[in-house]
């Protein structure tokens, strides 16, 4: 009996033990995702792909999963591969990978399993279009044929040697992560079944983001065909006829159109569009609205004119007149519809919640979602959103055994009134009566923004004894366009006080948060804001600054989005030296005095290596404390898995070092 007993306690310890896991820096690299789930045009299976690290070599690894919605049957059909797509009778899958040395878009008929076939070879150009830019695939609706976006290896130079001279006659010389290869992109359509190409666009302009007509004749796409494209962002809407290659320009707008879809019934094209003269390829202030454009008449309809949201692009239902759409939200990522013929908007899934990718056939709609305590999975709804299936538990089988934070939304009155939106995150077991040591992260953008989802480096922090204050400032998107607008002409204004204002009132509601031992930190924009917060204020006893902006003067000329700051503070530098001067940290390093920790990728384009050089060289030379880590072969967020545990290591000791 005392035996029984005794294992019995033995085996409550051991579960009581693996309940209490904390996520740690180490052990988050071991969670699963999944990502690009697609269903099948009758609806009866999915595919996705499921992405884990190889825990021999420390690298990614995917699988493309093929799930069987009728029997539940699960089989990996293809390894290191992803963005699959099916063919619309549905007995063969294509995707992309690479075999031997051969990258490119591969069939798989499900009829016949066999080693895949390859029907395009596809070159990647380095050359940056657009964080918008989708250098996509499709089947043609009839099945034959697959059209896709590659780099034409006749222009540029796809190998350059790294020891001659650059000679440089362009804008935009510069790639994310090196020197462009100055490649044009091109649209081009393979038979499937001989998996010989022919070339749709051959002109001096790069070609992405195409979509079918439904008839198999027609390709849409995007291209901007000014004099010098790089001198501004105004894409528009080309078709060219498969046939022929005769191509047609169907807008003409001084704004920048995006990612087009034909309609099933080949009447319409449904797109996203801004319309200020002036945009960025980075992180642009406008929000987008949804766009109709009717094939037979050239008339162009804006569908969401009354929906102050940030949108993105819609999905077509198969009756040609239902659309479906995502976008940001208060903190949630939603799903909604809408109609062609009386703009009508109607929520489809609008929770607490952060809503990824869609995948629509029938009735049937796939797609992705997180919250603050579950990290991706693919669900399913055939009611919309009346009930929801969850298909996929691989991150959520990860973490059952994990301790999580606990995490809640508040809202709090500006410095002039404004409401605005934060997020705390702290340890669920801490003890009554302790005194939380805080990270104050500030997101990237300007427009972008925390949310109701899975934050890893939330748990990270909370699992070492720390709460989380995450802020939407003014500028974040998902809280309309005025809003969006409230960082023109003042990064470091009224976003630096909402985040102040927003530390005062955490400060006062979660008395458990301790006041003097607050850090700060954050990435991009976010880095920019953590060098302007140390140089305004000493409330903070450390600060973690990654991938920052610290001079807005020598950025402009020095990043791939010189126009950002065209579109930010409205016009050239010289013309606003003062102002872009005034909202530089660097103007202002002579009152920094907190221990910084500087983080970059050294072959970062977005910002510059030189940012951080800068701003390490004032601390440094003031007798700030300050240390600062350069990464080989990174850009503006790491590739690496090893030198992220590495930041994120690093990340901690220093927090530790000045707040623990």
């Amino acid at each position: 009996m005392r035996k029984t007993c005794f294992a019995a306690l033995l085996v409550c310890i051991n579960l009581l033990a693996v309940a209490q896991e904390r996520i740690t820096e180490d052990n988050i690299t071991t969670m699963p995702t999944v990502a690009g789930q697609v269903l099948s045009p009758k609806a009866d299976k999915i595919v996705y792909t499921l992405n884990k690290i190889n825990p021999e070599t420390k690298t990614p690894a995917s699988q493309l999963i093929l799930h069987d919605l009728t029997s539940g049957k699960k089989e990996a059909i293809a390894t290191q591969a992803s963005d699959a797509k099916w063919s619309p009778d549905g007995s063969r899958i294509a995707f992309r990978t690479a075999i031997g040395k051969v990258a490119g878009i591969y069939v798989l008929d499900l009829n016949a399993p066999s080693t895949p076939k390859l029907v395009a070879q596809v070159v990647n150009s380095n050359h940056f279009l657009g964080h918008s830019a989708n250098k996509n695939y499709a089947w043609s609706p009839d099945g034959k044929s697959i059209a896709y976006i590659s780099a034409d290896t006749t222009t540029g130079n796809r190998n350059p040697d790294p020891n001659s001279p650059k000679v440089i006659d362009r804008i935009l010389y510069k790639s994310r992560t090196w020197y462009s290869d100055n490649m044009l992109t091109r649209l081009y359509v393979a038979d499937v079944a001989t998996g010989t190409s022919k070339m749709l666009t051959n002109d001096k302009f790069d070609s992405h983001s195409l979509t079918w007509s439904p008839d198999s004749r027609r390709i849409a796409f995007i291209s901007n065909h000014t004099a010098d494209p790089d001198n501004n962002y105004n894409n528009d809407i080309f078709v060219v006829d498969v046939a022929g290659g005769q191509v047609q320009q169907i807008t003409n707008t001084p704004g920048t159109e995006h990612n087009p879809e034909w309609s099933p019934n080949g009447k319409y094209i449904i797109y996203p569009a801004t319309v200020r003269l002036r945009n960025t390829k980075d992180s642009p202030p406008e929000d987008m609205k949804l766009y109709l454009y009717e094939l037979g008449t050239g008339k162009v309809k804006c569908l969401t004119t009354e929906l102050d949201e940030r949108l993105s692009g819609a999905t077509w239902a198969s009756d040609s007149k239902t659309f479906y759409f995502g976008f940001p939200k208060n903190g949630k990522r939603v799903i909604y519809k809408g109609s062609i013929d009386n703009n009508t908007i109607t929520p489809v899934i609008d929770k607490e919640a952060s809503v990824g990718g869609m995948s629509l056939q029938g009735n049937k709609l796939a797609f992705t979602m997180s919250n603050v305590s579950t990290p991706n999975e693919i669900y399913i709804t055939s009611n919309n959103g009346k009930t929801i299936t969850q298909l996929t538990n691989e991150a959520s089988s990860w973490i059952k055994d994990k301790t999580l934070s606990k995490t809640e939304s508040f809202w709090f009155p500006s410095f002039d009134g404004v409401m605005v939106q934060g997020f705390i995150a702290y340890p669920a077991n801490a003890s009554a009566g302790t005194k939380l040591p805080v990270i104050h992260r500030i997101h990237g953008g300007p427009h972008g923004a925390f949310g109701y989802s899975f934050t890893d480096m939330n748990e990270i922090l909370t699992g070492k004894g720390y709460a989380v204050i995450s802020i939407n400032p003014r500028g974040s998107s998902g809280y309309g366009q005025k809003f969006s607008d409230g960082t023109y002409q003042a990064w470091g204004g009224g976003d630096f006080q909402d985040l102040m204002k927003g530390m005062d009132y955490a400060l006062e509601k979660y008395t458990f948060l301790d006041k003097d031992r607050l850090g700060v930190t954050g990435g991009s924009y976010g880095g920019f804001m953590t060098n302007w917060v140390v140089t305004q204020t000493n409330r903070y006893k450390a600060a973690v600054t990654s991938a920052s902006v610290s001079n807005l003067i020598s950025f402009y000329g020095t990043s791939i989005y010189p126009d950002l700051l065209e579109t930010e503070f409205g016009g050239m530098p010289w013309d606003n030296y003062a102002l872009l001067w005034h909202f530089s940290p660097m103007a202002h390093i002579k009152n920094a005095k907190t221990p910084t920790l500087i983080i970059h990728g050294e072959n970062d384009m977005d910002v510059p290596i030189t940012q951080a050089e800068e701003f390490f060289i004032g601390l440094k030379k003031l007798g700030v404390p300050a240390k600062f880590i350069r990464y080989p072969n990174e850009g503006h967020g790491f590739t690496q898995p090893k030198n992220r545990l590495h930041n994120t290591k690093q990340l901690l000791t220093w927090f530790d070092q000045y707040l623990q």
